[in-house]
């Protein structure tokens, strides 16, 4: 009997340690620190699903903030180092130069646009292939990060005008900084981990971010001023490996899909239902918030927008950008007729 039951533990436990040895470590980053919030929030559900539905071929793990800013950490999962990440759009420009096109300031109206363009319109079929063509990175998912505004330790960003002479951080991101240049800012690229800091020291005046993204990289404890001028939506996209996607069983590989709709859903609630939060909860921290009006938002819009569609049909080629900014209006159009 003992010597059954010694044998019976042994094969059980080389069961164990065939089945751990057997496990894929997808490792998921991000830039922002592990928080009360919807990235968050997410990927822990996306964690518990994968695990779950893959049973146990996949081990999760999360890594938030301190592996780098979103450059190195694309370039991480492009090398398999990281299998996955879910950044703004605006980190992909250094990889992907066509990616700009979503910067184009008042592009979209609502968010339910912005989704509904990048799910269903056909051109977006055409970039995602070419995404991963040109740069190795496979995109699997979009969600929101809400749109993005302006935010200074100077003064109150009402019009245009108010902009002018400002030094604010940017993104990595042509684009961004062509849009802050049209407006007579000194745009001054940061990676996102350092910005507070630099805000802080007085190193730029702001910059320009979600309300969410304010409080989470904590530009809520250094600024005076948010504007709601909503000049660019901040589009998340989710991206993996594809060698390491592809090389995971049918059932993992369902999983982390399905995993990603997962996330995709509880980001787009909770950016949604957290925005006029996040906005009082800055306001709640002493910092004022200006909401701009439709009048105001439209001197933005004629201010800018056609130097940075110049700016990108030169980089981009006309047609590209023609075609792309025409998909997303046939896309708004069909909405407003539903």
């Amino acid at each position: 009997m003992k010597t059954t039951l010694k044998w019976f533990g042994a094969a059980a436990l080389g069961m164990l340690i065939v089945g751990s040895a057997q496990a894929e470590t997808l490792r998921f980053a991000t830039t922002l620190p592990e928080a009360d919030n919807p990235e968050t929030r997410a990927m822990k559900a996306f964690e518990k699903y994968v695990e779950f539905h893959s049973n146990g071929e996949v081990d999760v793990q999360l890594l938030h903030g301190g592996v780098g800013g979103d450059r190195e950490i694309l370039e991480n999962v492009r090398n398999n180092i990281f299998q996955m990440t879910a950044t703004t759009d605006g980190a992909l420009a250094s990889f992907y130069p066509k990616v700009q096109v979503f910067s184009v300031p008042y592009l979209f109206n609502s968010t339910r646009s912005a989704m509904t363009f990048m799910n269903e319109a056909p051109i977006m079929d055409d970039f995602v292939a070419d995404v991963e063509a040109q740069t190795g990175l496979r995109i699997v998912g979009f969600a929101a990060d809400g749109f993005r505004n302006f935010v200074n330790n100077v003064r109150p960003i009402k019009t245009p005008e108010d902009v002018k002479g400002l030094k604010l951080r940017s993104m990595e991101s042509p684009v961004m900084i062509s849009l802050m240049k049209s407006l007579g800012a000194a745009p001054t690229p940061i990676p996102f981990p350092e910005s507070a800091m630099a805000i802080r020291q007085g190193v730029v005046d702001g910059g320009e971010n979600p309300p969410s993204t304010v409080i989470n990289g904590g530009w809520a404890d250094v600024i005076k001023y948010m504007s709601l001028d909503e000049h660019i939506f901040s589009a998340v996209f989710v991206y993996v490996n594809p060698d390491f996607l592809d090389g995971l069983s049918s059932q993992s590989r369902a999983a982390v899909l399905d995993g990603v709709q997962l996330y995709d859903a509880i980001m787009l609630a909770g950016k949604g239902e957290g925005y006029l939060d996040d906005t009082q909860k800055i306001r709640d921290m002493g910092v004022e918030v200006y909401v701009n009006s439709p009048e105001e938002k439209a001197q933005f819009r004629e201010v800018t927008q056609q130097p940075v569609l110049d700016f990108l049909s030169e980089q981009l080629g006309a047609d590209y950008v023609d075609d792309f900014v025409a998909a997303v209006r046939k896309t708004e159009d069909s909405l407003s007729t539903d």
